[in-house]
């Protein structure tokens, strides 16, 4: 009964770190999330919800909203940028209002949603490129944070009483990962 229950509760915990953040919800049960399938078919995505994300690569403020132009990185199950992902192309979202550059700064991990409007023709540095464009209705900004597991498998701690010893048998491993998070 017990391990049933505190399965439960893990599953249940899982379940709730894994979920969608409101503002990144969409009316459509299956939004478009591969900025691949749009450059391939971008007539049949036109009017489309979508859910896409990944680098901004620029921030521009205008009178009445904010362009990002975004280098695309595919998305976990809940909106998520994978920062282990190669960038698979560029699109702008167009977000109302006025975002602060000093959060939406270039090299920060952004995901939006909204509709599927056009084209838009640019360039990326000196390169001739075709960006779909978004008008965003919902978007979330990501932090990557560093973390280190440490393993001290190859020690021997023992204690008698008030006095304890430690003893080294080899070097300690660590890992660095990273984690996006909100």
């Amino acid at each position: 009964m017990f391990k049933k229950l505190f399965l439960g509760g893990v599953l249940f915990f899982m379940v709730g770190c894994a979920s969608l953040p409101e503002t990144l919800k969409t009316q459509t049960e299956d939004p478009i999330m591969d900025l691949v399938s749009i450059i391939d078919d971008p007539e049949g995505a036109q009017g489309q919800e979508v859910r896409l994300g990944g680098i901004i690569a620029s921030i521009t403020n205008e009178k009445e909203r904010t362009r990002l132009e975004i280098a695309s990185l595919p998305l976990t199950s809940d909106g998520r940028p994978r920062i282990d992902s190669k960038p698979v192309g560029r699109f702008v979202a167009y977000v109302p209002g006025f975002l602060e550059p000093l959060e939406y700064a270039p090299d920060r991990l952004v995901t939006v949603v909204g509709r599927l409007t056009g084209k838009e023709e640019g360039e990326v540095g000196e390169h001739e490129y075709v960006f779909p464009v978004v008008d965003a209705t919902g978007n979330q900004i990501w932090r990557v944070k560093q973390e280190i597991r440490m393993d001290d498998f190859d020690s021997y701690h023992s204690c008698f009483g008030s006095r304890c010893s430690y003893f080294g048998f080899g070097t300690t491993r660590g890992e660095v990962y990273h984690r996006v998070t909100k």
